[in-house]
């Protein structure tokens, strides 16, 4: 019987498996996948002679609809240019309408939503600014008043991150 006990024994301390190296493969894949996650779904190609402001914000934008303005003050939506901003007056017609046009567009998309709770928190009410830092206030102001007028009264600017 303690012969039988001591192999026994020995068969454990065979069994003993280390494990360092698989924890080090997990770390280094652990890391790799963390430093190549991205947390925003947003994807911006900035138009024409549009230079960024810069900031210390890591806050990250999500998608929704992009107005871009350059320093020859050419309006974009979306990558598609749409007019010039017009001198005068508290809005900006041009952008106006495109943005109402968009808005009605998106509520008829979310009609097939039977809820009007689940609608509304679906409805997007926010845009992406990507304005060139050259660009004066007043036509900033103008742009976002024209935003919230539109039904867009949340404005996320875009900047370059210094981080």
């Amino acid at each position: 019987m303690a012969r039988r006990k001591s192999k026994l024994n020995r068969k454990k301390d065979d069994m003993d498996v280390d494990i360092t190296s698989l924890l080090d493969i997990l770390v280094i894949l652990l890391v790799f996948l963390l430093k190549s996650y991205n947390a925003s779904d947003l994807k911006l190609e900035p138009a024409a002679k549009i230079e960024l402001p810069s900031s210390a914000s890591q806050a990250l934008g999500r998608h929704s609809v992009i107005i871009q303005i350059n320093s020859d003050k050419d309006i974009w939506i979306d990558n598609e240019k749409i007019g010039k901003v017009q001198a005068g007056g508290d809005q900006i017609d041009i952008l106006l309408d495109r943005l109402k046009k968009m808005k009605a567009d998106e509520r008829e998309q979310l009609r097939s939503i039977a809820s009007e709770v689940e609608r509304k928190k679906k409805e997007s009410k926010q845009v992406n600014l990507v304005l060139d830092q050259s660009l004066p206030y007043k036509v900033v102001r103008r742009v976002m008043h024209t935003s919230a007028m539109a039904g867009y009264p949340e404005f996320k600017f875009i900047v370059q991150g210094n981080f």
